[in-house]
């Protein structure tokens, strides 16, 4: 039936037209089901129709063009109209399909009079063509919203003159007022004789204001109104202007500049000279407040580098323009001495006073103790080289060398900055500190049965390890694992001579709040005892006379052991409550002692291990031509990360991932390695040590025509950076900016529309409720918006080793292009347990657990 139904379709529409069949069709006016972006165009009319859904807009331009077509238009109108560049402009706005349909109409009617279409007509510009043209609009906006600022600032400026001038003339005609009020009173006073009378008035009868004024009064002309402090001279008149003067030279309170003025007659040179003395008392008072944050200021000249600490309260303030400031003065101040000296620092003179004297002014301006610390310098000798690193602002470290150059004593101070190595050299280490290690290390050899002799290997085994792990020369190189710092120094032909290292606020002893005194505090309550417990209920008054009350465990020759002393012995060793408390009574509270107690005993783990949970490990790298890889291999306890064993299967597993051609980590486990699976391996592995490991992930990056570098900081931070052109040492450099600074992206490309659009709501919201009008809104949040890309990507980044120009100036520099980069940190998402150690105190004393707050 659908077969006959078919064809007979078939035979009625060849025998009929479609005109005949359904109609003349109409055109379409009204929105389609498909929204008003979209249409279904039918045009039976003429041989330009065509079925297709096009947009309203290219829809209205393809019959506009259409309307010349059909009117059969002359040479004049196809010269001057179809081929003219409104029409040209016309055809660039439509989609590409409308465009190429309507361009090859309008080529026909020129070819129909042999009239020359231009290459360029009806196609839109290019990339580089519209951002010239941006440009070029862009600097003409620039140029007239500058010229709308300067005539409104000459505005604001003419209406505050006027202001001035309106008030100056209100003053003057006051004054004349006054005047002319009191020579009027002073007219009207009665003569020196009647004054016996007045007096008799005055007794009779309540006398009127005035006169009992004028009567108590001297015969001298006076006001009629006393005023409560006399006003500075007309010259020297403390008005608001004359007060935001010795505000921005003197940098002090509104209130303060004021009362300095009024107490100085409105002399602005005795004004400051009162701020000053003012200020000195100040800083005095703030003195003996901890200053533990700050900064490290370098600064290097002719062969000799120097840092100083200069210290405040806050780190609010410690990012401060003005702090800051002085701080450089100080560093730059410091090239000039001989010693190591504070004080002769601090009588150095820069712009006209002393350092010391700006230091007070400083605390008085911003109202926190400040103080310049330590300094220390290296070099100024002909034979030596000196160069500095300043991380972040917070740690500084001076590297002196017997040759070599500067640069290689900067990359040798960011290893020392992220290694701290205690010392340069073995022969730097002494004597007693070599002494105790070996009797540490030969209580725990002894404990494990072993006889003298093999534990006499053993200890010397173990010395040369302890000498590798704390000697710069001995310690792989954090920019190149697979050489010492000794064998980079050789290879250079420099040989070591020192170094010093300074962080902000080390050795400070900082204010700790104790939260459970402030809680009991505000409830009203004594604050609780350290490990005090009270009796049993069921336990009647009499039994308690006789019971003794527990107290604080005291050892036999120290004091307390307290939650807090344990606690630090905690955090210092890793060791377990018990462990930590037991070694705390053997050594008599002596923290030292107790760590040492708890290494001999072997008892210095890191976290209990019943969780099982692998938030700790290692970050591996491995390098094969142009082709960098990454594996994170996670076990419990950061005491088993520094195991040789589970470092070695770290070693072998990113050796191994270098012939994997994907990231996945199942194809990564069934690579052969010493003739079985790493997967066995593995398995092998945490039935000898009895942790969980485990091979999370894996990155890698590299290819044809790209040059790639990996960094892997400290063992738990690795980041691989590809680049286009460059060199490996290039992209080490930049993979440590990134290890630093972790921008979430390379370039603003890289930035998710959805993460921009929702940033932008954001900040137009915060400008909104400003009350600023839409379109200063709008260009506060381009303005806003520029910012926060400069922020989250890598290019647009402060370079860490040079802040005065960006990664991207860098890129540029070197004839580079950042590709992409990838950044790995052990245990990151993975949800590791937290101890409550509030509430193992109460189990250890057996009372109640705490609610929680």
């Amino acid at each position: 039936m659908r077969l006959v139904s078919t064809v007979a379709l078939a035979v009625f529409l060849a025998t009929s037209t479609t005109t005949e069949a359904f109609g003349p069709a109409q055109p379409l006016h009204a929105t389609s089901a498909y929204g008003t972006g979209g249409s279904v165009i039918t045009n039976n009319n003429n041989n330009h129709g065509m079925t297709m859904r096009i947009g309203t807009q290219d829809m209205k331009r393809k019959q506009r063009l259409n309307r010349i077509l059909d009117a059969n238009p002359t040479k004049e109108t196809v010269q001057d109209v179809l081929l003219g560049a409104e029409m040209s402009t016309m055809i660039q706005k439509c989609s590409w399909k409308v465009r190429k349909n309507l361009i090859r109409k309008v080529q026909h009617q020129a070819d129909r009079y042999e009239l020359t279409v231009d290459p360029t007509f009806g196609v839109p510009p290019t990339q580089e063509e519209r951002e010239a043209q941006s440009k070029v609009a862009g600097a003409e906006r620039k140029a007239a919203r500058a010229a709308e600022m300067q005539a409104a600032k000459e505005h604001v400026q003419a209406m505050k003159e006027a202001r001035v001038q309106k008030r100056a003339e209100s003053k003057a005609k006051t004054a004349a007022h006054l005047e002319k009020m009191k020579a009027l009173k002073q007219s009207q006073k009665p003569p020196a004789k009647e004054e016996p009378t007045t007096t008799t008035i005055q007794k009779e009868s309540p006398p009127e204001p005035v006169v009992a004024a004028e009567a108590v009064s001297e015969p001298a002309p006076a006001p009629a109104v006393e005023e409560p402090a006399p006003a500075p001279a007309a010259s020297n008149a403390v008005t608001p202007k004359i007060i935001k003067e010795l505000r921005d030279s003197t940098g002090a309170g509104m209130m303060d500049c004021k009362k300095a003025l009024l107490e100085t007659d409105g002399d602005m040179e005795a004004a400051a000279e009162y701020l000053r003395k003012k200020g000195l008392a100040k800083a005095d008072k703030k003195a003996s407040r901890v200053a533990a944050e700050g900064r490290i200021a370098f600064a290097n000249e002719n062969g000799k580098a120097v840092m100083v600490e200069v210290n405040c309260e806050t780190d609010f303030v410690g990012k401060d323009s003005n702090f800051l400031e002085f701080a450089e003065k100080v560093a730059t101040s410091a090239l000039s001495l001989s010693d190591d000296n504070v004080e002769s620092l601090l009588s150095q003179e820069v712009d006209g006073e002393t350092l010391e004297t700006t230091r007070q002014a400083l605390v008085a301006k911003i109202g926190e103790n400040i103080q310049v610390r330590r300094m220390a310098s290296r070099g100024g000798s002909a034979d030596t080289v000196v160069g500095g690193y300043v991380h972040m602002n917070s740690i500084g470290v001076l590297v002196e060398l017997e040759g070599g150059d500067e640069q290689l004593c900067t990359d040798i101070a960011m290893h020392i900055t992220a290694m701290n190595p205690p010392y340069a050299v073995p022969e730097d280490v002494p004597s007693e500190v070599l002494e105790k290690e070996k009797q540490i290390l030969s209580a725990q050899a002894l404990e494990s049965g072993k006889p003298p002799e093999i534990v006499e290997k053993m200890v010397e085994g173990r010395i040369r390890k302890y000498l590798e792990e704390i000697c710069l020369v001995s310690q792989a190189y954090v920019k190149d694992g697979d050489k010492t710092v000794g064998k980079l120094l050789e290879e250079k032909g420099a040989k070591m001579v020192g170094f010093t290292r300074i962080a902000v606020g080390e050795g400070i002893e900082k204010k700790e709040d104790d939260f459970a005194a402030e809680v009991a505090k505000m409830a009203g309550k004594p604050p609780p005892a350290p490990e005090a417990s009270s009796p049993s209920p069921e336990v009647s008054k009499e039994d308690t006379k006789d019971e003794a009350t527990p107290e604080p465990a005291k050892p036999s020759g120290g004091g307390a052991v307290t939650p807090k002393t344990i606690k630090a012995l905690r955090d210092a060793t890793g060791a377990g409550m018990m462990d930590a408390k037991k070694a705390l009574l053997e050594s008599n509270g002596d923290p030292e002692l107790a760590a040492e107690y708890l290494r001999k005993k072997g008892l210095a783990t890191a976290d209990k291990k019943a969780a099982r949970v692998a938030a700790e490990g290692k970050i591996a790298i491995a390098n094969s031509g142009n082709k960098a890889v990454m594996v994170e291999i996670n076990c419990e306890t950061d005491f088993v990360a520094k195991d040789d064993n589970f470092l070695g299967f770290c070693d072998k597993v990113a050796s191994a991932a270098v012939d994997v051609a994907g990231d996945s980590v199942t194809d990564l486990m069934s690579m052969e390695a010493d003739g079985e699976t790493l997967e066995a391996t593995r398995q092998a592995m945490v039935a000898k040590i009895g942790e969980n490991i485990q091979v999370r992930r894996m990155a890698s990056r590299g290819g044809d025509g790209s040059t790639v570098g990996a960094y892997v900081h400290m063992n738990r931070l690795g980041v691989i950076v590809e680049l286009e052109g460059g060199t490996k040492d290039l992209c080490i450099d930049i993979a440590m900016h990134i290890a630093a600074m972790n921008p979430p992206y390379a370039t603003s490309d890289d930035v998710p529309a959805e993460v921009l659009e929702k940033e932008k709501e954001i900040l137009t919201d915060q400008a909104l409720q400003s009350g600023k009008p839409p379109e200063i809104v709008e260009k506060m949040v381009e303005g806003r918006i520029r910012k926060y890309l400069e922020e989250i990507c890598l290019v647009s980044q402060s370079y860490v080793k040079d802040s005065d120009r960006t990664v991207g100036k860098l890129l540029e520099d070197n004839g580079a292009k950042i590709i992409g980069f990838t950044r790995l940190a052990v245990g990151e998402g993975i949800e590791k347990k937290t101890d409550d150690f509030a509430a193992e105190v109460a189990k250890m004393a057996g009372t109640k657990e705490p609610a929680p707050v």
